[in-house]
């Protein structure tokens, strides 16, 4: 039995990501995947290189906005239920499966509308909005933390099967073999995201001098913004470590790594559980409902990183924590333990057998 799927949501890699894992399950499967996002997301880029078709339709962001932008924002999004409504019927839609984001509310609405199945992924430990409003309609919640359930309130109808990633990135870390413990000198690993990020960068480069004469080596990504300045600032206290604006061959970095010190957004506390890589994470401090920081405190409960408050980000307590573990390299065993422990490298596929055999399941 083909099946046709609607993928909905988008906006941030953190919700085209696993949209894209989807798909790839969906892909092998033999099944047709219809995506749906908005024209100002990542997924009007990202979906058409990665092979699929995808509705881009023009909603917008309607949260983190003044009140005029949210009221333009929520009418011009409700606006695209209608043709929503239309691709579904025209893709003979058997279910949609929201990653949430603003993006994603036509698709979930339209599913509502015509009766379609709705299951929904969400990858952070605190849920987005648009998940949060939707919940009570999916047949199906997937969840990437275990706290998540308890902000959804449909416990039965909630499974942690992981954050979805894609398959270039597992065969990647599947190539890159066991850990066998800590490099001498340690190897750290410094990222904000692809474009870098401001705090991290200002606060290495103020522990730039503290680090000369230990036994570290750094990589660091950070945005064409700053690179120069952190490279001097490394260069100026003698610290051994390269700076670059971006990197396009993150597995192999964090193969390489030992440790590192980034952001708590959902692909990269997943990406860090698959590398068994141990953190020092500094959450994003205007992430919406701070979901960076319930993310690294699932991280760090669980005993495979360290959650460092950024609001402010004390420079103090960064040096301490850092240092701690380049002089107490046998600490980064268990950590690393404690994360590949977390690890769901099969997370796309559980969600779309899942998903298929709820359909199946249907009557005619």
């Amino acid at each position: 039995m083909t099946l046709n799927w609607i993928v909905a949501g988008g906006g941030t890699g953190g919700h085209v990501t696993p949209a894209l894992a989807l798909g790839e399950v969906i892909a092998q499967r033999g099944d047709n995947a219809l995506f749906m996002g908005s024209e100002r997301g990542l997924e009007a880029r990202l979906v058409p290189e990665a092979g699929f078709e995808l509705i881009a339709l023009p909603s917008q962001q309607v949260m983190g906005r003044r009140l005029l932008g949210r009221i333009t924002g929520l009418f011009s999004t409700l606006a695209q239920v209608i043709p929503a409504r239309a691709a579904l019927r025209a893709h003979d839609a058997d279910i949609v499966i929201s990653v949430g984001g603003f993006a994603a509310i036509p698709a979930t609405l339209a599913a509502l509308i015509t009766r379609c199945p709705l299951a929904l992924v969400e990858p952070n430990a605190i849920p987005g909005r648009a998940n949060r409003l939707t919940a009570r309609f999916a047949r199906k919640i997937f969840v990437g933390f275990a706290s998540t359930a308890n902000h959804l309130g449909r416990q039965g109808q909630v499974h942690q099967f992981g954050i979805p990633l894609r398959s270039q990135l597992l065969r990647a870390f599947e190539e890159k073999g066991s850990r066998s413990g800590p490099s001498s000198p340690i190897h750290l690993l410094v990222f904000g995201g692809s474009q870098g990020a401001r705090q991290i960068n200002e606060a290495m480069m103020e522990l730039a001098p503290r680090l000369a004469g230990q036994p570290v080596e750094i990589f660091h990504q950070a945005g064409s913004a700053d690179r120069e300045r952190v490279q001097r600032a490394y260069e100026d206290a003698g610290v051994e470590a390269q700076v670059v604006d971006f990197e396009p061959a993150m597995p192999k970095r964090y193969g390489w790594a030992d440790l590192a010190l980034c952001r708590a957004g959902a692909l990269t506390v997943a990406e860090l559980a698959l590398a068994g890589l141990p953190a020092l994470l500094i959450p994003y401090p205007f992430a919406a409902d701070d979901h960076q920081a319930a993310n690294a405190a699932a991280l760090a409960d669980a005993g495979a990183g360290i959650r460092l408050n950024s609001r402010p980000l004390d420079p103090e307590a960064l040096e301490a924590e850092l240092l701690g573990l380049i002089r107490e390299p046998h600490r980064l065993i268990a950590m690393s333990q404690a994360a590949s422990a977390l690890a769901k490298p099969d997370a796309a596929r559980r969600i779309i057998d899942t998903c298929a055999a709820l359909v199946e399941e249907k009557p005619a």
